[in-house]
């Protein structure tokens, strides 16, 4: 566990409890990996029959092999060719020669031992394939749902934990997938196998098959539990890596200049340490039954030795103990995979559980759909009906009966003190966050009835600009195929935002990478690229975060100047700290302890509060 941090899932002793409770229901393992394959878009239906299907014929060739061995033994030990099946090899190959008949028969062994052997490598390279398609497509629709969750929902989420269960759950949840596939498979083979054993001899069938499930079973249900923790282990240790990580590396500049680099990788390392003495210890668990079923395998040949020469010839027992050595050969890599395949389901069984309960807390909070759900553009003025809000872990609002209307196409200005509102204002006029009470409308018509077409309308230039580690022009045409790219309303918007000197001092011009988060720009470059990406989508209503709080004055001065000349011909939204960005707006909305406490020109809101009016004296607004 971080320290200062919340407590990682499993790593208290409740916690644990709890899981191995959850972990030890099978009745919840059938609906969860029912939901990991509709994640990865697959009917579950048919995706079984057809893993089944293949499964059967696997076994049926399994069967085949061993089957094989009874004339074959039966031929070394002298037995009667006038009868059975080897009567019927006879009559096909025209002669009851026991040295025509043998190699004939061998090599009919030998045969479908290499189609058998070759059948299995095809089974697990299809398998292995269908498996990890599931988790690769399960860990896309995550990442989906995280993306396109409510955003008040992510505000509350951490990112290391949002990236455990997009990578790490979701591997450990494709293998509890792999590992049931696996042995409903291994199972139908010893099953087949169990049947021509039976059929060779049923006392030393029932023998075997007890004394085996003994050894397996007997030994899994010792190791079940610590199974289960090592599982709870390595998804604690992933979210931990996770959490050391970010702060070292996406935290790079703050971490170098406070010289803690250092402390974020030795946490790392530890967390990854851990998960590393997690795995050894679940490899040596998944080992050990295979060295007991070894012994196992030794009682058992004497056990059935002495069942056999006791109750049937020696010519007899001969026979059934060479079908008996031909199925072990097969039998036993059957037990181990299904122990260690026991052993992976179990570890796997923290991951499956951290994704089930992702995807219900992702499916309680709603999902966006980005289509529009009509072509009925927004037009005409923003109101705000009686607007209130408070998050969902408070109690105190934010915002309490707010009422206002930004007539289409003017520039309004949002002002106030540190925790007056202004963000959660323009947060709830952006649709990102939906009012407690009231409504925010268009022309007439509730955003909330449809916010894919509200955010076409939207350009927003943010404080703190995202850059691709891309192109100029990807960055200016965000999130549009390559293909797709209007470059000349790119170059339209980089003299809108003032950037052609900049492209111009580039050496690849609009196609300079401009780095990871646009590290070989200044700030202010970053601001205009955002101001360009905002304009390149052509919106009707802009909108200015605290786009230039971190902006010297020339810069400041340069996009206030972009501003004044798109006044008047869309709706321009501001919310910032400096005088000059706002002092020209059309009209001025001083927000205090949620409420708007004055309105109107920026000398007409100076005149009326004090609180602005001391604000604008200081030079500046907080």
């Amino acid at each position: 566990m971080i320290p200062g941090g919340p407590p990682t899932r499993g790593t208290g002793r409740t916690g644990w409890r709890t899981t191995m409770a959850r972990a030890g229901d099978g009745r919840r393992l059938i609906p969860q990996l029912r939901l990991m394959l509709r994640m990865a878009h697959v009917d579950p239906k048919r995706w079984i029959a057809g893993t089944v299907a293949a499964s059967v014929v696997l076994a049926a060739l399994d069967t085949l092999g061993v089957a094989a061995m009874v004339p074959l033994t039966q031929l070394a030990t002298g037995g009667n060719t006038d009868s059975g099946v080897l009567a019927w090899v006879s009559d096909v190959v025209g002669t009851t020669d026991r040295s025509v008949l043998i190699p004939v028969v061998a090599a009919f062994v030998a045969l479908v031992f290499i189609v058998k052997s070759l059948g299995a490598l095809a089974f697990r390279w299809w398998l292995l394939g269908r498996t990890t398609r599931v988790s690769a497509l399960s860990s896309a629709e995550l990442a989906r749902r995280y993306a396109l969750a409510p955003y008040a929902d992510h505000r509350a989420r951490r990112m290391s934990e949002i990236y455990r269960n997009i990578n790490d759950a979701t591997n450990q949840s494709s293998s509890v997938l792999l590992g049931l596939v696996s042995i409903a498979s291994d199972a139908l083979v010893l099953i087949a196998i169990s049947i021509v054993l039976a059929i060779a001899s049923p006392t030393v069938t029932i023998f075997a098959v007890a004394l085996f499930s003994l050894l397996v079973f007997g030994v899994q249900m010792g190791l079940r539990r610590r199974q289960y923790r090592i599982g709870e282990e390595i998804a604690a240790t992933g979210l931990a890596a996770w959490q050391f990580l970010l702060p070292g590396l996406d935290g790079f500049r703050e971490a170098r200049l406070t010289g803690s680099s250092n402390a974020f990788i030795d946490g790392f390392r530890d967390a990854r340490l851990r998960r590393a003495r997690a795995s050894r210890e679940m490899g040596i668990l998944a080992d050990a039954p295979r060295y007991l079923l070894e012994i196992g395998f030794v009682f058992a040949i004497l056990g059935i030795s002495a069942i056999l020469f006791t109750t049937v010839s020696p010519s007899e027992a001969i026979t059934v103990l060479g079908v008996f050595a031909a199925a072990s050969l097969r039998a036993l890599p059957t037990l181990n995979r299904i122990s260690g395949s026991l052993a992976t389901i179990r570890t796997g069984r923290a991951g499956l559980d951290i994704v089930s309960d992702a995807i219900d807390e992702l499916d309680a909070g709603g999902i966006h759909e980005e289509r529009p759900r009509s072509l009925v553009r927004f037009e005409g003025d923003i109101e705000l009906r009686d607007v209130s809000f408070r998050y969902a872990d408070s109690e105190q609002l934010v915002l309490r009966n707010v009422s206002l209307r930004i007539p289409h196409n003017t520039t309004i200005a949002f002002v106030g003190s540190s925790g007056a509102g202004k963000s959660t204002l323009l947060d709830l006029v952006l649709g990102l966050l939906t009012p407690t009470d009231g409504a925010v409308e268009v022309g007439g018509r509730a955003i909330q009835d449809d916010l894919a077409a509200w955010y076409g309308e939207l350009g927003v230039v943010p404080q703190d600009v995202f850059l691709l580690n891309d192109t100029l022009t990807a960055n200016i045409a965000f999130g549009v195929p390559a293909d797709g790219v209007d470059r000349a309303r790119v170059r339209e918007v980089i003299t809108m935002a003032q950037l052609d000197a900049l492209v111009a001092d580039l050496p690849q011009g609009l196609d300079t990478v401009v780095g990871e988060r646009g590290v070989r720009l200044s700030g202010g470059q970053r601001q205009r690229i955002g101001l360009a990406r905002a304009l390149y989508r052509r919106p009707s209503v802009l909108v200015l975060d605290e786009a230039t709080s971190a902006l010297d004055n020339l810069t400041e001065h340069e996009i206030a100047s972009t501003l004044a000349g798109l006044q008047g011909s869309l709706t321009i939204l501001i919310v910032a700290h400096r005088l000059s960005t706002v002092r020209h707006a059309d009209r001025l909305i001083f927000l205090s302890e949620g409420q708007i406490d004055a309105q109107g020109t920026f000398e007409e809101v100076r005149a009326q509060n004090a609180e602005f009016a001391r604000l604008v004296e200081l030079g500046e607004l907080n």
